[in-house]
């Protein structure tokens, strides 16, 4: 073969191959839905970062969760997930429940003072301190600990702090034990700690009062097999009631809570009659988290809008401006660049289609870069819109809660304070 037709061959392969690994345009305008939503903050004078709250969505949501936690089953709304005291008082009337598990003092004080017929448990053991910390700070709003707040213990150490800070306030405290059902994220696993923490419970009836069971294995829908771990869970949680049931029957003459799941894992219990109390926060809002398929049948509720600050027609980087053009050729959503108001969130970018984080120029919390193609038609001002990884902590971020219901916003409504 001749040294030139070779020298052709090969760089028609490679322009060939190319062509193959260049990125496919992913840009477009807004959806309808978002065109709208950017419609509808401009509207009202909203200019910085905000959290979107889709009534309707939300709505939809938690229908399907009440039509599978039904009566007599309790259905306990998250709310870590969903930190916002007037968010949680609307998903309570509209799931017309009282029961909330919480995971956080300065949160727990903050619904004794305004929930006053709140039924709460504990989603996380707490330090013996912040125990101390909400009975000083407990307001007399008509919100009765004996009777209305279950404590999570996790050890026999754990509770033999709580036991003796109850007698020395000289309450009674509910505790519910936590279960080690396959997650190992602490708790009682085998029977002989389980019994010695049931031990102590019986001894002192005046100052603890046992109030049933936590078990949580809301992450096994990450692991390989889905049914065969929900199965060795849901088992080992009956092996560990059986045991505690045997060892100190005159503990179970009372109703229980027997809880369990958590928005991943809730649909899982529809025609089971053994666990009364599920879960479920997060998959009322819908982040890319919960996008599983135990969940197909919520939609999302939740989104990060916020300020096209600076718009440029191409992209360029300090110090390597010649590569502006072969940026754009290679990956054409590399073709303009917007700065945004704020940015590194823990979130992915959502609408218009085809926004990217310009990974060489990093992630800034300030003004962060996002590429695009051109056929995204973003002006300064527009809003881009991205849907949150998590909910707990994301929400807590931007202020008070944007709420909309259909191309209108209803309400502001602030979130919870991590302190006091």
């Amino acid at each position: 073969m001749k040294r030139r037709t070779f020298l052709l061959g090969t760089g028609a392969a490679a322009i060939g191959s190319a062509a193959l690994l260049r990125q496919r345009n992913e840009g477009g305008p807004y959806s309808p839905y978002f065109a709208r939503l950017n419609n509808a903050l401009k509207s009202e004078n909203i200019a910085r970062p905000t959290m979107i709250v889709d009534l309707d969505r939300m709505d939809a949501n938690i229908d399907q969760v009440r039509s599978s936690i039904q009566s007599p089953k309790t259905y306990r709304i998250v709310v870590k997930s969903l930190p916002s005291l007037p968010l949680l008082q609307y998903i309570m009337r509209r799931a017309n429940t009282q029961a909330l598990m919480v995971f956080h003092q300065p949160f727990l004080n903050t619904i004794t003072d305004n929930c006053p017929d709140a039924d709460v448990l504990m989603g996380k053991p707490q330090p013996i301190a912040a125990v101390a910390t909400f009975y000083s700070k407990l307001k007399p709003t008509g919100f009765d600990p004996q009777k209305q707040l279950q404590w999570l213990i996790d050890t026999p150490e754990r509770l033999r702090q709580y036991h003796e800070l109850a007698r020395s306030l000289g309450v009674k405290m509910r505790v519910a034990l936590e279960l080690d059902i396959g997650l190992h994220r602490g708790g009682f696993s085998e029977p002989e700690a389980l019994n010695g923490a049931l031990d102590i419970i019986a001894a002192d009836p005046v100052h603890l009062e046992f109030s049933g069971f936590m078990g949580y294995e809301a992450h096994i829908v990450k692991m390989p097999s889905l049914n065969s771990s929900w199965r060795k869970a849901v088992e080992h949680y009956h092996l560990l009631y059986e045991s505690a049931r045997d060892r100190q029957p005159q503990l179970f003459d009372h109703p229980l809570t027997l809880n369990i799941a958590g928005s991943q894992t809730y649909q899982l219990y529809g025609e089971d009659t053994f666990f009364n109390d599920l879960c479920a926060g997060s998959g009322l809002v819908m982040p890319t988290d919960f996008d599983i398929p135990t969940l197909e049948n919520h939609q999302p509720a939740a989104f990060i809008a916020t300020p096209v600050l600076k718009h440029y027609d191409s992209v360029q980087l300090a110090g390597l401006e010649w590569a502006s053009g072969v940026f754009a050729a290679w990956n054409p959503n590399r073709q303009q660049a917007f700065y945004i108001y704020g940015g590194n969130w823990q979130a992915e970018y959502e609408n218009p289609p085809g926004l990217k984080r310009n990974s060489l120029w990093g992630h800034s919390s300030n003004q962060e870069m996002v590429n695009a193609s051109n056929k995204v038609q973003l002006g300064v001002d527009d809003f881009v819109f991205l849907r949150p990884k998590q909910s707990e902590f994301v929400f807590l971020q931007f202020g008070d809660l944007v709420t909309v219901r259909g191309a209108d916003i209803e309400n502001l409504w602030p979130v919870f304070q991590q302190t006091g």
